[in-house]
């Protein structure tokens, strides 16, 4: 099966909707997302419902891993003394929803940090070049925090978390690697990569923000 991979999604819920009902293939691709489903576009919720109706529909075919947002849900649920806005706002939207507070936190916290096979790895934010331990949740370089130069892990790596400029996927040669994230919440497009399961990119996908979105 071909994966297709979608960029941060930053609660832009029509415009993922858009791209996936319009590009995706359930029956013979993968629907891969990078994490930050959540914060700075206005339908954090409503993603997050969007994503868990798809991944009840199409159990063995849609994976997202844990961005740093997701992260943070986690971090101020578990730690309720911190207070985060977005935390609280995001509380009332799912209340508004009829979605549980608890069982949304939880299905967060067990997002993978990773999806990978033999030839191609999907982080959040890629796999930094002097990491100890990307893997660790905490580490600030860690696969959902890092910002810094990439190591070449000897597959194709995809990433977001980083806005690309000028708006358009960046490939990191060194690494192997692609940047995908565009900035949709801020009008920039939601992008994704069509490819092989064994890392050919077969093409490059770009759905404009919706303006409900921004």
């Amino acid at each position: 099966m071909n994966l297709l991979v979608v960029a941060d999604v930053h609660g832009c819920s029509k415009t993922l909707k858009t791209l996936v009902r319009g590009q995706w293939n359930p029956h013979d691709e993968f629907l891969i997302l990078v994490g930050d489903l959540v914060n700075k576009g206005p339908k954090s919720a409503k993603v997050i419902e969007y994503v868990r109706d798809l991944q009840t529909e199409y159990p063995y075919s849609v994976f997202v891993v844990r961005g740093n947002h997701e992260q943070m849900l986690v971090d101020a649920y578990d730690q309720p003394t911190q207070k985060l806005a977005f935390y609280e706002k995001f509380k009332k939207d799912l209340l508004r929803r009829g979605i549980p507070l608890k069982k949304t936190i939880d299905w967060m916290r067990r997002l993978p940090l990773k999806w990978e096979n033999k030839y191609v790895l999907i982080t959040h934010a890629g796999v930094a070049l002097h990491a100890r331990d990307p893997f660790i949740a905490g580490n600030l370089r860690s696969v959902l925090h890092n910002r810094s130069a990439l190591k070449n892990v000897g597959k194709l790596q995809i990433f977001g978390h980083v806005i690309q400029e000028p708006g358009i996927p960046r490939y990191y040669p060194s690494a192997n690697a692609w940047g995908i994230d565009t900035g949709c919440w801020r009008g920039g497009g939601l992008h994704a990569i069509r490819l092989t399961r064994t890392g050919e990119i077969l093409e490059f996908l770009r759905e404009p923000t919706h303006s409900t979105d921004l």
